[in-house]
């Protein structure tokens, strides 16, 4: 009878192991289904106030290692903060790899409607490789002053990455 215990316990431990392990596996594969153990989140925030017209900003730059999925946020001055509206071109957020292909991800469809302070808007949006116009290989998110004037401490962005 002891030995029965013995063997039940044993059972039940390998039947846990293995269901761990599926778990693990399951959750643990990248986009291409590879296993991926080694990923890092990296999250940055700045006020772009005295960004130059014109001026590139590389906010997050990853070359090297590759990101699987960006969440970004920008505020912007724009006169209509209804979500849908158009955003504005002061600030651009490009993604991609820097030197290979760089592409605008803000629009009128980030505009998620979110406003505190009159004439200032949130914009967000999700990227991942090779979907909804992204380049497969995202290395760099960059910011560019797209307006005619330096930014100001009204202009802000924030993004976080998962990197492999």
């Amino acid at each position: 009878m002891v030995m029965k215990r013995g063997l039940v316990l044993v059972a039940g431990a390998g039947a846990l192991a293995l269901a761990f392990l599926a778990l693990v596996l399951a959750l643990g594969r990248n986009e291409a289904g590879a296993l991926a153990f080694d990923r890092d989140v990296v999250s940055e925030s700045a006020l772009l106030g005295g960004l130059a017209r014109g001026a590139a900003f590389p906010f997050i730059d990853t070359t090297g290692n590759r990101i699987v999925r960006a969440h970004i946020a920008i505020t912007d001055s724009t006169t209509n903060c209804a979500a849908g509206a158009a955003a504005p071109d002061s600030v651009q957020v490009l993604v991609g790899r820097a030197g290979v292909q760089l592409v605008s991800v803000m629009g009128a469809a980030t505009n998620t409607g979110i406003s505190t302070t009159p004439g200032q808007c949130v914009f967000h949006v999700t990227v991942r490789p090779g979907r909804g116009g992204v380049p497969g290989r995202i290395t760099d998110i960059v910011v560019v002053n797209g307006g005619n004037q330096p930014l100001t401490g009204n202009n802000t962005v924030t993004a976080s990455a998962v990197v492999e």
